[in-house]
Order: C-alpha cells, then sequence, then structure tokens
C-alpha cells in the first residue's frame, strides 16, 4: 500500500469592523514518535459572540485533544475509532449543557469534524460549512462533491447526542478538500475554488485565495482550510547528494506582480508617498541654493580682497579723495555686489516657491486621503446593506458624508469627484430608506367638509371594509370589489367611536368614553355590548383568541376582556410590569404578544403581562409622530401610521424596517389596518378611506 501524507493550509482573512461571530480552525496531530497517526480537524462558525458559545467550543476541543491520545495506539478499523471519539464528545457536550444556564442555539452553530488516516476520512458535524471536495480521477480530471452536505442532520438537536450521525469514506492521492465559512459560499466562483485546487499545490491555493479575498476588501471575517492527500515522499541519499534545484514558486508571479504595483504607485502617485517625493524636491532646492550662495559668497570674497589687498595704496587713494572715495566707485565692484544681491533674492524666492509647493503638496495628499476613506466608507456601507447590516450602514454613510462637507471643492476636478462621490451616496441612502411608492392606492370614501378625524375606525375584513364617519354618526360599510357602501346607523346618544376590530360574527366598535358595540356581519344590526368596568377610556381596541384587548391611554393600561356573545367581562390589567409609562399610548397590536405604540414613534412589546427587550430600528427621516399600529399572529411585519412624513413604515417582527410605502395620494394617514392575510391595507387618511395592495 502506498503510504500518504496530508497537506493542509490555512486561511484566514479578518475585515469585519466588528466582532459578530466566532470563527475558528483547530488541529490536532495524532502521531507519535514510532507511527504516523491520524490528523483531526475542528471547523466551527458561531453566530454569537456570547460567553457561553466560547466555553462550548472549548470543551469540544479539550475532548478532541484527550480522547485522541487515548486511542492513538489503538489499532482497529478508522470508522470504530472514530466512532468512540464522538461518543466521547456527545457526552462531554450533554454534561456541559446540563450545568450550562444560558440556553444554547443550535441554529446559530456550524461546527464540523474531521479525522484523516491511511486511505480514510471521517466526518461529522451539525450545521452548514462551505466545501468543495475534489476526487481525482484516472484520466487526471476531478469530480466535485459536497462531502459536508452527504452528512444526514436531524431537524432537532438532542443535547444528549449533538453530533447524531457520522460518514466514512475513500480519501486517495491526488483528492482536494477545501471547507470554510459559509460566507465563502457565495464566492466559489468569483474566488475560482475550483481551478485554483485542481491546479496548484494546496499551499499556494490557499494563498492566492487569501489574497483576491483581501484584495477584495470585504467588511466580513473569513475562514477555510485546504487538504491534499499526497503520496508520502521517500528519503533517498542519491537524490539528497544532488544540488536541490531552484524551482520557481507558483506565487512568484504574483509577488512580482505586487512589487511592480508598488514602485509604480512610488512614481506616480505623489499623494501616496509624499514623504519620498518632498525629499526629492528639498535636495534639488538645496543643491540649488548652495550653488547660489557660493557664487554670492564668491563675489563678497573678490570684493573683500580688493578692497584690502594693500594698504598702502588704500591710504593713498582715501589722502586722494579726501574721504569721499568707496569701493563702490569701482564699476566691477558694483556688478559683483548687486549680483550677489540677486544671488540671494533668487534663493530666497525659491525657498519660499519650494515652501509653497510643499505645502500645497500636503494639502493635496490631504484632500485625497480624506476623499479616499469617504470613499471607503461608501463601499463599506453598500456591502453592509447586501449583508441587512443596516445600521452600520447608516452610520458609515454619516461618517462618509461628513467627510465630504469638509473637503475644499474650489477646484473644478475636486468639485466633480466630490459630487460624483455624493450622488452615490445618496443612491445608498434611497436602498437604504427602503421607500417603496405605491402607485395603486384606490380611494374608497371621501367625507366632505369633513373635519380631520371624523373619519375613523377603519376594519379590513376579506372583500368588505368598514370605517365610522363621526361628522353623520355612521357606520360606513363599502364592498371593495365594486366600491357600493352602505350606511349604518349610530344610536343617537353614541359617543365618537375611536376604534375598530372584527370577531368571528361581528364588527366590534369602541367609544372614546368606554362603550362598545357589535354589528353583525350579516344582517348589519347594531347592539350595544356589556363591558364588565366602565371607569376607563378607550384608545385603542383589537380583538384576538375570542378577547378583547383595550388600550387606556389614559391610565396608561391594557385591559383585557372575555367575549361572552352579549358583551365582555372579566377585565383584568394586562400589564404587570414595565420599564417605560404608557400614559397616551396611541395604539395596540396582538401578535400572541401586545405591541404598545407611544406617539413619539417608540414600541414596547409585552408577554404575558412582563415587558421584553424589543426595540424599532432607526430609520430616515425617524418617526416622531405615529399615530396607529398593526399586526397579527401569522403575519411577518408591522404597519405603523406617520402622518408627519405621509407614509406607512412597515417593520419587522424583530423591528428592522421593512418598507417606507409612500403615494401621491397620501396627505395625513393617521390610521392603518388589514385583515388576516396581511395581503392588503385599508389607511384612513384625513377624511378619505384609502384601500391598495402591498407590493
Amino acid at each position: 500500500m502506498v503510504e500518504q501524507q496530508f497537506k493542509i493550509a490555512e486561511i484566514e482573512v479578518a475585515k469585519s469592523p466588528t466582532d459578530e461571530k466566532i470563527l475558528g480552525i483547530f488541529r490536532f496531530e495524532g502521531a507519535t514518535p514510532k507511527k504516523k497517526g491520524t490528523k483531526i480537524l475542528v471547523l466551527a462558525e458561531v453566530h454569537s459572540t456570547l460567553y457561553a458559545y466560547e466555553r462550548l467550543l472549548d470543551v469540544i476541543n479539550a475532548t478532541v485533544d484527550q480522547t485522541r491520545l487515548l486511542i492513538i495506539d489503538v489499532e482497529q478499523d478508522p470508522v470504530a475509532r472514530f466512532e468512540k471519539l464522538i461518543q466521547r464528545l456527545n457526552e462531554d457536550i450533554a454534561k456541559f449543557l446540563e450545568g450550562e444556564p444560558s440556553p444554547i442555539s443550535w441554529s446559530r452553530i456550524n461546527i464540523f469534524i474531521m479525522e484523516l488516516s491511511q486511505n480514510h476520512i471521517c466526518l461529522t458535524g451539525r450545521g452548514r460549512l462551505m466545501n468543495v471536495f475534489l476526487q481525482k480521477q484516472d484520466d487526471g480530471s476531478y469530480r466535485t462533491f459536497d462531502l459536508f452536505g452527504s452528512l444526514e442532520q436531524p431537524v432537532e438537536v438532542d443535547p444528549k447526542k449533538a453530533f447524531a450521525s457520522l460518514i466514512c469514506g475513500d480519501i486517495k492521492n491526488g483528492d482536494v478538500l477545501i471547507a470554510g465559512s459559509t460566507n465563502l459560499e457565495r464566492l466559489r466562483n468569483e474566488l475560482r475554488i475550483k481551478e485554483r485546487l485542481a491546479s496548484l499545490p494546496p499551499v499556494s491555493a490557499a494563498l492566492e485565495i487569501k489574497q483576491d479575498l483581501e484584495h477584495r476588501g470585504i467588511p466580513d471575517d473569513f475562514i477555510a482550510v485546504v487538504v491534499a492527500c499526497c503520496e508520502l515522499e521517500k528519503s533517498n541519499a542519491a537524490t539528497q547528494v544532488q544540488p536541490k534545484p531552484i524551482v520557481k514558486k507558483s506565487t512568484d508571479s504574483i509577488v512580482k506582480l505586487y512589487n511592480t504595483e508598488k514602485e509604480a504607485e512610488q512614481h506616480l502617485s505623489p499623494t501616496l508617498g509624499p514623504t519620498q517625493t518632498d525629499g526629492d524636491k528639498m535636495a534639488l532646492v538645496k543643491r540649488a541654493a548652495r550653488g547660489l550662495f557660493d557664487l554670492a559668497a564668491g563675489a563678497v570674497k573678490k570684493i573683500g580682497q580688493i578692497r584690502y589687498r594693500d594698504v598702502a595704496l588704500l591710504s593713498n587713494l582715501r589722502g586722494m579723495h579726501a574721504g569721499h572715495g568707496s569701493m563702490f566707485d569701482d564699476k566691477k565692484t558694483k556688478r559683483r555686489i548687486i549680483i550677489a544681491g540677486a544671488c540671494i533674492l533668487v534663493v530666497v524666492s525659491i525657498f519660499i516657491l519650494w515652501k509653497r509647493n510643499q505645502r500645497l503638496n500636503l494639502e493635496a495628499a490631504a484632500w485625497t486621503t480624506t476623499y479616499e476613506q469617504a470613499a471607503d466608507f461608501r463601499n463599506r456601507a453598500e456591502s453592509d446593506l447586501i449583508y441587512g447590516n443596516n445600521e452600520r450602514a447608516k452610520q458609515e454613510i454619516d461618517n462618509a458624508l461628513n467627510l465630504l462637507t469638509g473637503l475644499n471643492v474650489k477646484k473644478s476636478d475636486n468639485k466633480n469627484r466630490v459630487d460624483t462621490l455624493r450622488g452615490e451616496i445618496e443612491k445608498l441612502q434611497e436602498r437604504l430608506r427602503k421607500i417603496t411608492v405605491l402607485d395603486q392606492v384606490k380611494e374608497l370614501v371621501a367625507l366632505q367638509g369633513a373635519a380631520s378625524g371624523a373619519l375613523t375606525a377603519p376594519v379590513l375584513d376579506g372583500n368588505m371594509a368598514y370605517a365610522v364617519d363621526n361628522a353623520a354618526h355612521a357606520i360606513i360599510k363599502i364592498k371593495i370589489d365594486d366600491g357600493t357602501d352602505r350606511r349604518i346607523a349610530l344610536p343617537a346618544d353614541a359617543d365618537p367611536i375611536v376604534s375598530g376590530s372584527a370577531s368571528r360574527d361581528s364588527i366590534i366598535f369602541a367609544t372614546a368614553k368606554g362603550k362598545l358595540y357589535g354589528l353583525n356581519k350579516s344582517t348589519d344590526v347594531l347592539t350595544p355590548l356589556s363591558f364588565s368596568n366602565n371607569n376607563e377610556t378607550f384608545t385603542d381596541l383589537v380583538i384576538y383568541a375570542n378577547r378583547a384587548y383595550i388600550l387606556d391611554g389614559t391610565n396608561g393600561q391594557v385591559w383585557r376582556a372575555s367575549n361572552l356573545g352579549s358583551g365582555f367581562s372579566g377585565a383584568q390589567g394586562y400589564i404587570k410590569a414595565s420599564d417605560v409609562s404608557l400614559t397616551d399610548a396611541v395604539g395596540v397590536a396582538i401578535d400572541g404578544g401586545v405591541f404598545v405604540l407611544r406617539p413619539e414613534g417608540s414600541v414596547s412589546r409585552f408577554f404575558s403581562g412582563g415587558q421584553e427587550s424589543f426595540a424599532l430600528t432607526t430609520i430616515d427621516p425617524p418617526l416622531k409622530a405615529a399615530s396607529a399600529i398593526w399586526t397579527e399572529a401569522d403575519i411577518e411585519f408591522m404597519a405603523i401610521a406617520d402622518p408627519a412624513e405621509k407614509r406607512i413604515v412597515l417593520f419587522n417582527k424583530d423591528g428592522a424596517l421593512r418598507a417606507q410605502l409612500k403615494s401621491d395620494k397620501f396627505s395625513a394617514p393617521r390610521d392603518v389596518t388589514s385583515d388576516e392575510t396581511g395581503k392588503n391595507l385599508l389607511i384612513v387618511d384625513d377624511a378619505r378611506l384609502l384601500f391598495t395592495a402591498l407590493p
């Protein structure tokens, strides 16, 4: 049997500005001095940085390390040996989970364990990691397999058997495996992973893939490991005597290209290397100044030689001119002095010019650096939008705009570059805002001459829409298909209706002073309904699971009462604990939990009366005067009316922005609702009732 060896190369690129996950490749060599043993690899990707997950990885690594030492010398089938390792792993993980107070979410964990031995590879794991297994064929070609995907995994994790299954197969000379973090899956073709693994040695292939990832500058962390099965290289005495030929590495061309790029940058981009360029200029100025100063010094020296060359002659000259003689009487001397002064003036001018050029170059370099930083923030924001990191994308957009605001744009070229980048950033802002323009908005009702607030209590029930015209003291029932409507009079003593909600057989309406009315869907008969406690004031009403949930904004409470057919009884305060005051709250929505909307646009979520951690993501422009909220149990989003910004805002149930709905028909949407399908919206906009399908 041909002896094998495994060549392993790791890839690690850290570009994420924040730590959002735990990535790791852990290698365990199972060899002794007398025999070549197995190699064990643990690949982990955990989408959380909680300490409980770090401890779980510590348990797995410690168990693998201890167990491999116990089974390293055991001569047995590799499958049986690997089964012992997994059995020990499952036992230790079960003990850890029993004593760990923090819950472990297995949906956040992707972890696989491989054992490599002579002609065999054994695998177990949980989750999903990017992997490509290239099996070399007899003709030199490769067949591609999803090795990790072949591992059967149960949907639910058994705490006592975290790793529930394993597979073992052959691995032969020439076979190559790459496995890594899930974010590499979408880059498989762009990184040419298969081509590189099939044509390059494993270390060279790993190096090229890593350099390609670093060059792309994606703001994320990547890990991967390349495993190649090769024939064991045997030593040969004759070969050892021979001088080892020099073989070019497959990456020499890449290194040469990198060095060439660096050299070109130094020559062609002065702003990228101002120190070297300024040094060259300084040396040139010094040489010019030294020459001019030498010339001036020579002239002065010459003048001194003429003046003091012969003392006796100088005395005679003074006597002859009676004290009026001077060295300036000599034209040649005057010319030399003028030349010396001119030289000094030239040197000073050159120095001033050099200082000015140096300042301009520094300013240009600083401008370029700031511009490139803004462009980098823009690129990061675009990548974050792709990955759904909206909060971080918004911060990076703000950083880019702040940098652009401080740039000097007096030069037309600089202004054009800034304007172009600003335009690209504004497009990202539009994507971040997630604005959707509705072009199929249908007007069902328009109250002529009615004041804002006269139309209230929208209810959507299948093909029927309901609303209350408080000015006319009537309920409006509209058939959406053909737009026909019917008006049902309210009792003469009924107070203004503030809210409505659909139950099984009736539409329930609530007044501001705590009265309830039921409108039969079939007969359109309106009946007063009893309510056990009449001391509350009603702000909003939702019928859910045959119970009435009534928001009392005045007292900051949600009352829950059971339906008795003729009314509701047993009203009790639902809110048991809250970190915020619910006084003046404007809306309530139910999906099993209770969402309460406050007028400044914040939402609190409660379950079983206790407050849960919840917050809406910040949007642009922010919510400042929200007026209504709606959702259902089987709907993935919640809708909030924002009349100040003329929009309906949709949020996911985790608080992330889903869409901002706008229309040229919106003037001040004050209330919004839908039915159990969540495919359409019924909107009260001032004194109009609007209907639209969601895109």
